[in-house]
C-alpha cells in the first residue's frame, strides 16, 4: 500500500498551535474574546490568505509590522507550538514495518513545512516529503500527488492501492479523487456535508489510517466481484 498524508491538522496540530499562539497574543494586548474570534476566523484553520490574516493581526493587535513581517511573526509562533498528534508516529512506523510506503504531501512554504517536520521528528518515520512551494503546484491539483508517487517509486501503482489522507475536503480529498486514489478524511468531529463521501471518514488520523488499512485488507481478501459492507 502507498500512503500520502497531509501535514497540517493531519499529522501535526497546526490549528491548535495557531490558536494557542493567538490566544497568548490577545492576552498580552489586553484584548478580548471577540478579537481572538476575528483572528481565528481570518486564519480559516490555516487555509486562509496569509496576507489577509496578517492585516487582521496588525489591526487587532496594534502591531507596527508590515504585512510580510506580520506573516513571519505568526509563522514563528505556529512553529514554536506545533506538535505531532498522539500516536501518529506509531501508526506510520507500523505501516512502514509492514512494507508500505509513506509520504507527506503538504501545501505551504518550504521553510515553514520542513520546520514543522523537523520540530515534530517526522522525517525518520516517512519515505518522502513533498512541499507545494518546491514543486510549483498545490493541492487540490493532483500533480502534487503524482510527484509524491514518483518519489516513492510508485508512479505506476494501482491507484486502488493508494490512500490520500487529510483533513481538508477542498484540498486533500479533492486531490485524491482527481488522482484516482482512495481517500480518507480526518474529520476532527465535523460532519461530511459535501457530495461524494470519502472512502473513509474518521475523527482522528490514527483512526483514519486504521480504518483505511482494514478496508484495503478486506478488499484484497475478497474474491473478484464481491460486494463488501
Amino acid at each position: 500500500m502507498i500512503w500520502l498524508l497531509d501535514l497540517d491538522n493531519t499529522l501535526v496540530g497546526r490549528a491548535e498551535a495557531f490558536e494557542a499562539w493567538a490566544s497568548g497574543e490577545v492576552d498580552r494586548a489586553a484584548l478580548g474574546p471577540a478579537d481572538l474570534a476575528a483572528i481565528l476566523a481570518a486564519d480559516e484553520g490555516g487555509h486562509g490568505s496569509k496576507e489577509a490574516l496578517a492585516r487582521v493581526l496588525i489591526a487587532r493587535l496594534g502591531w507596527d509590522d508590515d504585512v510580510p513581517a506580520a506573516i513571519r511573526r505568526f509563522r514563528a509562533g505556529v512553529l514554536d507550538g506545533v506538535r505531532v498528534y498522539d500516536g501518529v508516529l506509531v501508526s506510520l512506523d507500523v505501516l512502514r514495518r509492514a512494507g508500505h510506503r509513506v509520504a507527506v504531501v503538504t501545501n505551504g512554504t518550504s521553510a515553514q513545512q520542513h520546520g514543522k517536520v523537523a520540530r515534530c521528528g517526522l522525517e525518520a518515520h516517512v519515505d518522502a516529503i513533498v512541499v507545494s512551494e518546491e514543486e510549483g503546484v498545490a493541492k487540490p491539483d493532483p500533480w502534487l500527488l503524482e510527484v509524491a508517487l514518483e518519489r516513492l517509486g510508485a508512479a505506476d501503482a494501482d491507484r486502488r492501492q493508494v490512500w490520500m489522507v487529510g483533513d481538508a475536503a477542498h484540498a486533500d480529498v479533492a486531490a485524491g479523487r482527481a488522482a484516482g486514489t482512495r481517500t480518507a478524511w480526518v474529520s476532527h468531529g465535523r460532519s461530511w456535508d459535501g457530495p461524494g463521501r470519502p472512502d473513509v471518514v474518521a475523527p482522528t488520523t490514527r483512526e483514519a489510517i486504521a480504518l483505511a488499512a482494514d478496508m484495503s485488507a478486506a478488499l484484497s481478501a475478497s474474491p473478484p466481484g464481491a460486494v463488501l459492507g
